[in-house]
């Protein structure tokens, strides 16, 4: 069913994080991969953008770990509200899995359907006003 089903403590108990479950949609993971496919090659195709990722790159790294550091007290202390807050976001994200099954397919599956059933219409409707022209002269 979902992925909060497939994650579980040593003692059995269903342990969710909703970050983890949002990125596991499949609409999430395949515009992730796509980014990150577009941002690779941007890096290869021109070294001069290549060597400014690398030093923002690393920038961001050292920054991370830096707040990491400075926030694990704080994380610390509010882990109850955490955990309270992750709960009803869970219970949020069960409800738009089923209300938007869209977020259960890939990124170009959903955009090769939605061009789909846009063009149908659009070439319909191009038709009818090529007719009507036609008609008027």
């Amino acid at each position: 069913m979902t992925a909060k089903k497939n994650q579980t403590l040593q003692n059995g108990s269903a342990k969710e994080n909703v970050l983890q479950r949002v990125l596991q949609l499949p609409v999430v993971s395949s515009t992730c991969e796509s980014l990150q496919r577009t941002y690779a090659s941007t890096k290869e195709a021109h070294p001069l953008m290549a060597s400014v990722c690398e030093v923002y790159e690393r920038g961001v790294q050292g920054a991370s770990a830096l707040a990491m550091w400075s926030m694990e007290p704080v994380v610390r202390r509010l882990e109850p509200q955490f955990a309270v807050a992750n709960d009803l976001a869970c219970r949020g994200l069960d409800h738009l899995e089923e209300k938007i099954p869209a977020l259960q397919y890939p990124v170009d599956k959903l955009a090769s359907e939605l061009k789909g059933t846009i063009s149908s219409p659009l070439q319909s409707a191009r038709s009818t006003i090529g007719n009507s022209v036609d008609k008027i002269m």
